[in-house]
Formats: structure tokens, sequence, C-alpha cells
């Protein structure tokens, strides 16, 4: 084993372990106290982002509950390195935002257009006359709406009311925040920054919720409405779903994709889905490329959601170039065994809680037994290369779907992307028996 991979998985462990998370924010609280500062976050906002637009809705009564003070900063520019299928992206969120709306009680329009980029400019600037002013909030809500409704007349009534910060300052400073944005540490927009940890959506507030509840901020008894599209229900069994289709694409590069694969095995079992996982080769391996900052901020995200799911992680031996394709020339011979479930579940653990190189003989020795099957067999199909035939099918299918990467679920009616919907999962299958039942 090289030196690498025997460094990997602990330093891995180190910047994803729960005590140095622990121990970093009781240094930078101590500081906010030495420096006498108020609790406060920073939003980064974007119009034309429809998780920035939930997000906006959620934050002035998230902050007012928790006594904390949140200021937003607009922008509207990206580095388009860390979207490596943005014109996918662009027509995924608002579908994905808008079923998000629907499970947390917020706006988003059902008629949705997808705005146009002068005019998402145009309301920018108005935002950032506004940037500083109690009604920022009020007057990003009325803005997003018509810009996502195509409501030109409202949105020329609201600025034409409320201004606009000239157009050579405002290209300036959306440009400057761009290139700020990224050596802060992240790229996703629809983001709240507090004390030195990143919350990306709705989905992730319920970190922070807990988070300033340790510290004594807010109430117990509140209930977190937020982080709810993570779980499925499984209240009841509903037997019309017995067989239905679900299918996963998997990639075993993805910690993502490792958290998934307990919840989708668990909303197969209890409903007795017909579960398929197509393996795909993990972006990279595509041509497709993960900057740097990218992938920390995944590994820490990962990290969060795990013991969130209580799921062992940390102890990482990234398995990108032959690690992955090892596991995937066995995956037809765990397939044929009848322990492609022993098998998926004892490779991801390995790769992403153990630090397991299944690069080497000896780690992948190891990963075979405990999916108990026989190592002497299995080594017989590392020579084999049809998988990657049956890979990229699996990627073309995924990407005729509308998804680019993993974890990406496909229901009877659905598409469904992130380890993070598995509320909306649930969801669409049951939707599906009661259009069914209706069209009886």
């Amino acid at each position: 084993m090289s030196l690498k991979h025997k460094l990997m998985p602990l330093f891995a462990g180190l910047i994803t372990s729960e005590g140095l998370q622990q121990l970093r924010r009781r240094l930078l609280e101590w500081r906010r106290l030495l420096r006498r500062q108020p609790h406060q976050a920073t939003f980064y906002f974007r119009i034309d982002d429809p998780y920035s637009v939930l997000m906006a809705q959620v934050l002035p009564r998230f902050a007012r509950h928790f006594g904390i003070q949140i200021t937003p900063r607009v922008m509207l520019y990206l580095d388009q390195q860390m979207y490596p299928a943005a014109d996918m992206l662009a027509e995924l969120a608002p579908r994905d935002a808008r079923q998000l709306a629907d499970l947390h009680g917020l706006d988003f329009p059902a008629d949705w257009h997808l705005p146009q980029r002068e005019v998402s400019l145009a309301a920018t600037r108005c935002l950032l006359h506004h940037e500083k002013d109690e009604r920022f909030w009020s007057l990003a809500a009325a803005l997003a709406d018509a810009l996502w409704r195509h409501d030109h007349g409202k949105l020329e009534a609201l600025l034409n009311e409320h201004g606009q910060m000239p157009a050579d300052q405002a290209q300036l400073a959306l440009e400057a925040r761009r290139d700020q944005f990224l050596s802060d540490g992240h790229y996703l927009t629809g983001t709240l920054l507090y004390e030195g940890e990143w919350y990306w959506s709705v989905e992730r507030l319920d970190h922070l919720g807990h988070r300033l509840n340790e510290m004594g901020l807010g109430s117990q008894d509140w209930p977190l409405p937020y982080g709810r599209a993570k779980r499925a229900q499984m209240s009841h069994s509903e037997p019309a779903l017995k067989g239905k289709p679900l299918v996963l694409f998997f990639s075993f590069r993805s910690p993502y994709s490792y958290l998934a694969l307990s919840r989708a095995y668990a909303l197969a079992d209890h409903y007795g889905l017909d579960l398929k996982i197509r393996p795909v080769l993990p972006m990279v391996m595509r041509g497709l490329s993960v900057p740097k900052e990218k992938r920390f901020y995944i590994l820490k995200d990962a990290a969060r959601e795990a013991r969130l799911h209580q799921v062992p992680f940390g102890r990482v031996c990234d398995p990108v170039g032959p690690g992955v394709e090892r596991c995937m020339a066995l995956w037809p011979f765990a397939e044929k065994e009848g322990r492609l479930r022993e098998w998926l579940r004892a490779a991801a653990t390995g790769i992403w809680s153990k630090g397991i190189n299944a690069a080497s003989d000896n780690g992948l020795k190891f990963l075979v037994e405990t999916a108990g099957l026989d190592w002497n067999r299995a080594r017989r199909w590392l020579d084999d290369d049809s998988w990657r035939d049956r890979a990229e099918d699996n990627r073309n299918a995924m990407m005729a779907a509308g998804s680019w990467g993993v974890p990406t679920f496909l229901t009877q009616d659905d598409m469904v992307w992130g380890q993070d919907r598995f509320a909306i999962i649930e969801r669409s299958l049951l939707a599906s028996v009661s259009r069914e039942s209706d069209g009886d």
C-alpha cells in the first residue's frame, strides 16, 4: 500500500471527526465572546437559484427564534467549474424546489419559468441597492415571485419603486463576490455560513438548529421544520406498491450514494419495491472535474449527515481509478451469487468508514469476504471488462432521465436527485398508487 493510501484514512478521519468539529465550535464561540459580538450568520442569496428563494422565506423566522443576526449577501455570478452540468441543474432545481416547498409549506410557483439572465441581473441590482435594508427579505420574496412567474409587469413596478444599484458598480461587486465565495470555501448559493460551517438549503438548517440549541439558543421544544425531506415516513404499508420499480444510480466513489444505500433498502423492504441499483463511474472518471474546495465541503457535509443517520463514516480511502474499477468488476459476480446487497454494503462501508484500499488485493479480499463471497472465485472476474458497457448504459439512462450525478432515483413517474430526498421519493411512489386508483 502506498504512503498516500496509508495516510488518507487518518487525514479524512481527522477532518471529519465530531471531536474536532466540537473543538472548533468551542474555539469560535470563545472568540465571539471575547470580541463581544452577537451571534451572526451570512446568507448567500441568488435570485435565480430556487434554493435561495426557499431559504429566504424561512430565515427571518429562524433568526427570530434563535436570536441570531442574518446578513444577506447578494450573488449572481458563479464559478462555472463547480457546475459540471449547469444546464441540467437549471432544469432540475425548480422542480426539486417545488417539491420541497410543498413539503415544507413554502411558496414556489407551480407554473415557474426559467428566468432570463438580463432580468435576473435587474432584480439583483435592486436587491444590492437594499442589501442592508430591513425590507430586504420582503423585497427579495416579491422580486423572486415575479421573476419565477415571468411576471414582467410586477417586476417592472418593483424596480421602479425600489430602484437599482448602478450597472457598473453592481458588475464589479458581483464579480468580486464570485471570486471571494470560492476562496471562502463554498460554491452553492442558498447557503448560510455560521461560525465556520456551511448550511446549504432548508435541508441543512436542522444541523444549525441543533447546534444553536446546544448553545442554549432558541427552545428545545420547537420542532425544527427543516430536514424533513431526508427520511421517508414509512408509517403504514401500501400493498399496491409491492413490486413497483425503484431505480438507484450508485457510485462507489460517492459518499452520498453510500449514505443513501441503507435507507433505499429500508424503503424497498418496507413497501416491497423492486429496487434495482445501477452502477455508474464517478464524475472524475467520466471526464468531469470536481475541484478541491467542492471535495472538502462534500466530505464534511457527508460526515455531518452520516452522524445524523447513524451511519459509520470518516476513515475514507478514496477508490478513484483502480479501486472503483475493481469494485465494479465484481458487481456481476455478486449479483450472480445473490449477494449484491451484501457486496454493496461491505464495499461502501469499507471505503467510507474503515479506510480499506479497494485497489489492493488485500483490501479487496477483505471486502469480498466481509460480503460473504469467495475470494478465489471473485478474483477471476477482475479481468472481465464487460461491466464497462453496462456502466455506460446506466450513465446514458441517468442522463436521459435528467440527472448527471449520484445518487439519483427513478420511480415510475419521477426522477429525484440526492440522498436527502427520501420523503419526496416516498410521496412520488404513493402518488402513483393514488393516480392508478383514481383511474380505475
